[in-house]
């Protein structure tokens, strides 16, 4: 019994000391200098985590709850930080609360927590969300063509996904919410179209790299860093193990991943 309670106890503690952390650290990137445009502070917030470990599934969890992890990042929550801090520092009200007030708006469906299936779970239907709440503007449908492909991995694919690996009801959930982004377009930059197109992509802009798998939209994402007139990408890469800016230019990165079939580019507003 005693060390029931002291395993209670370690959890807790252990928690509440996380959230502390992450409250802090977050509240000393709100205090930095205030850059004159968002696309600076995406690359001055995104640099303050360089070097820091890519650790995958930390959303994942016995309960859908809005999770703040900042100690490590995959790429996706990494994008989706650094783009919720920028936000707030660049808001009427660059709080801790305001920061995770858009993280939820740019991670749940409505901005609502009612399970798993509430949590956008696709870069695209990510994007689209993001977009009508006027985070930011998807500058594929100007640049790109259409993608034209079915989006259904996640439910082709259950035995991936513990959540709803036996659970039919959530399972269901998953193949409703890919019929409703089956009817919205996706626009991309054809891989070999890109340097036809990249003097339009500036520093800040979220590059996602789309997918050749079938029923996969989007493999990888990150932030564009435009250096000495070239590009290359702030991430957390998965073959680095750590958030790093690329040593080798964006398009290089694109043209070595073979199952990269090109790059969807959005801005930040």
């Amino acid at each position: 019994m005693k060390t029931f309670f002291l395993f209670v106890f370690v959890c807790i503690f252990g928690t509440n000391l996380s959230a502390q952390f992450n409250q802090k650290l977050v509240e000393e990137k709100l205090k930095l200098p205030l850059n004159s445009s968002i696309d600076e502070t995406i690359l001055q917030i995104g640099q303050t985590f360089l070097g820091l470990p890519y650790e995958g599934g930390t959303l994942e969890g016995p309960v859908e709850k809005l999770i703040c992890k900042l100690d490590a990042f995959d790429c996706y929550t990494f994008v989706e930080n650094v783009m919720a801090i920028s936000l707030a520092k660049h808001s009427k009200q660059p709080t801790f609360e305001n920061y995770l007030a858009i993280l939820q708006d740019l991670r749940y469906r409505n901005s609502k927590i009612d399970g798993y299936a509430s949590r956008i779970h696709y870069f695209t239907d990510w994007a689209k969300t993001a977009e009508k709440n006027h985070y930011l503007k998807d500058l594929s449908p100007i640049l790109g063509v259409k993608m034209g492909k079915p989006i259904n991995f996640m439910s082709q694919h259950r035995n991936l996904y513990p959540s709803f690996a036996k659970d039919d009801k959530t399972l269901a959930e998953i193949v409703l919410m890919e019929k409703n982004l089956e009817k919205k377009a996706i626009y991309h930059i054809k891989k070999e179209d890109f340097s036809t197109y990249e003097p339009a992509i500036k520093t800040g802009d979220i590059i996602a790299f789309t997918s050749t798998v079938p029923g996969l939209d989007v493999n990888h994402e990150g932030f564009a860093v435009r250096k000495n007139g070239k590009l290359y990408l702030m991430h957390a890469s998965i073959e680095k193990k750590k958030v790093i800016i690329s040593e080798e230019t964006l398009r290089q990165y694109l043209t070595r991943i073979k199952k990269h079939a090109g790059v969807m580019v959005l801005r930040v507003n």
